[in-house]
């Protein structure tokens, strides 16, 4: 199982990205490497098409030693999962702020720095929705056991408060 979500959930983010790049008309462009680097976000999805293996061992070594761990303490303890996914949005917003702070022309302006952070914090921000939903979506069944555990004890616990 564990396999499983170490392959699953980069694979499910990674075939919806190339469906949404494949089948968006705005972007969809055989140039390749002639539009990278030229600012557009149709350079950003032919990067992405082109060097998407490399980015898929890199999803696949995070998952593996980053997000499973993290996981696994959602799982112990699930009121720790707002403060994680509040924290993952934070990462989002400073890695693409970083990134695109990197790759954007001043000649531009800076209403094209905050268009291109907010797309890179986007396509982030999906990814891991993505990924959690296909974690949650694995787990699902321990996650209703734990859910059912919990009702159990609050019961039992309200039942030994009205006995006293």
């Amino acid at each position: 199982m564990r396999f499983l979500k170490v392959i699953l959930p980069p694979l499910i983010a990674f075939a919806v990205f190339a469906i949404l790049i494949k089948y968006d008309p705005f972007h969809f462009s055989l140039d390749g490497l002639g539009d990278i680097g030229n600012g557009y976000s149709s350079g950003l999805i032919n990067y992405y098409k082109i060097f998407a293996p490399f980015q898929f061992v890199v999803a696949l070594l995070t998952q593996y030693l980053i997000i499973l761990p993290i996981w696994d303490a959602i799982l112990r303890k699930h009121l720790i999962a707002f403060t994680v996914f509040a924290c993952m949005m934070v990462v989002c917003l400073l890695a693409a702020s970083g990134l695109s702070y990197i790759i954007w022309d001043p000649a531009t302006g800076n209403d094209r720095l905050v268009k291109i952070t907010l797309f890179m914090a986007a396509v982030q921000a999906i990814y891991w929705a993505i990924n959690f939903l296909s974690l949650a979506i694995l787990d699902w069944k321990t996650l209703q056991s734990s859910q059912k555990l919990k009702v159990e004890s609050q019961k039992s616990e309200a039942e030994n408060e009205r006995s006293e």
